[in-house]
């Protein structure tokens, strides 16, 4: 039995000071210049208690089972103040405050079984009540959900010899919003364009298919399919009278694809030269109401490491992605390639390293707007991946792993949204 209880806190800081100005196609001015700025804060405690339970049973099923609770609250206030007749003054209507308290309870149970030599199974339950209450009260709104759910897994693994490897598995997950996604404020990336959150999402369902073939020690071929309904994505919304475009997080529908993938793991093509690689082919389609998009999708990823003279690595990666469709957009395709150098120290026990990302600036992210309800919109975000990291580690005491402490609110400070 293993009993966890863990707390995390989060202090969220975003700021925008912008300053627009608007011209015609002449480069002549045709209105006042529109200078604002915003400070968003937020506020997250999350608070978890959970506890797990193994057993054999008739020597012959591993019984696992567990409880689990979980509480987030958020507290959420946007301060947007304008420029006017050179001094700042607070926008009212558009500085918000937000509140959001959410519970959510679990238990699980799951049992597996080595049936013979080579054919083993396991399958399992989980049931999860959700008590989530947002009170948006800058609007005077509040909102309240209620819901229970159950989440059914199975696998069952064949290995016909040690060189073969088979598997078949199925899952329903559910990916909740983030606490970002949920907050109500507008985020404007420039005067007319903003991105808005939404108290009212509910979590997306995605039932989850995969047939494996592992061969040898370095492959792996599979056949994955994926389910998704409820969705969450942005959504487009415009104002033909003042230009305003918002975007705003909804649940748009059913995102599902069926595809394969190839993996080559340490595969030593050389003394020198190893190679991890991983290629995924898929054809993926967006579906909401009569809307319906599709596309054939493909990812590629790759780690080749050449192993040089006194302890020296030269290390590079590489990874692509095609276009996609996202609800009603069009992501355009990105890559990024790393180089970097390793050198072993203290008798391997240390590792000094200097690692170059996106030497091509490549990585961006660029979707286009493709509903047909204005002839062109487009969002680039060109964020500063490129970047040159140092590194210095070094492994102390013995090798053996030890084992690792299952922490309780890794899912919901996933959902924080802190990253880019």
């Amino acid at each position: 039995m293993t009993l966890n209880a863990d707390y995390g806190y989060y202090d969220i800081s975003k700021k925008s000071n912008q300053a627009n100005n608007f011209y015609n196609i002449n480069g002549e001015v045709i209105r006042t210049p529109d200078v604002f700025r915003s400070n968003s804060l937020q506020y997250i405690n999350i608070v978890s208690f959970k506890v797990d339970y193994e057993q054999i049973l008739f020597k012959k099923f591993k019984v696992e089972t567990g409880l689990k609770w979980a509480r987030s609250i958020t507290d959420n206030n946007l301060l947007r103040e304008d420029y006017v007749a050179g001094s700042w003054a607070k926008n009212n209507q558009l500085s918000s405050l937000f509140k959001y308290n959410e519970d959510i309870s679990a238990a699980y149970i799951s049992a597996a079984r080595q049936i013979n030599p080579k054919l083993s199974a396991k399958a399992g339950l989980r049931a999860e009540l959700t008590d989530a209450d947002g009170e948006w009260i800058s609007a005077d709104t509040i909102s309240s959900k209620r819901y229970i759910n159950l989440f059914p897994t199975l696998f069952v693994g064949y290995n016909p010899n040690k060189n073969l490897r088979l598997g078949l598995s199925y899952t329903l997950r559910v990916r909740r919003p983030n606490f970002r996604q949920l907050n109500p404020f507008r985020m404007y990336i420039d005067a007319t364009n903003a991105i808005e959150g939404n108290p009212d999402l509910d979590p997306q369902y995605s039932n989850q298919l995969s047939l494996s073939l592992g061969i040898k020690q370095h492959f792996s071929i599979a056949l994955n399919g994926q389910f998704t309904n409820n969705a969450i994505i942005q959504s487009p919304y415009f104002n033909n009278q003042t230009g305003e475009k918002l975007i705003v997080w909804e649940n748009f529908g059913k995102q599902n694809f069926m595809g394969a993938s190839f993996a080559m793991t340490e595969f030593p093509v050389t003394k020198w030269f190893n190679l991890n690689m991983n290629i995924f082919l898929a054809q993926l389609s967006n579906t909401s109401g009569n809307y319906k998009k599709e596309s054939l999708f493909s990812q590629g990823y790759m780690n080749a490491t050449f192993v040089l003279p006194k302890d020296y690595k030269v290390e590079m990666i590489g990874m692509f992605q095609s276009g996609l469709p996202y609800g009603y957009f069009t992501v355009k395709p990105s890559g990024q390639l790393d180089l970097g150098i390793k050198k072993g120290v203290m008798k391997n026990k240390g590792t000094i390293s200097i690692m170059a990302y996106d030497l091509f600036k490549t990585q961006n992210s660029k979707v286009i707007l493709d509903d047909g309800s204005i002839e062109e919109y487009t969002l680039h975000n060109r964020y500063k991946s490129q970047k040159i990291a140092v590194t210095f580690s070094i492994r102390f005491g013995q090798s053996k792993a030890l084992r690792q402490r299952k922490v309780g609110e890794l899912e919901e400070g996933s959902r924080v949204g802190t990253s880019n």
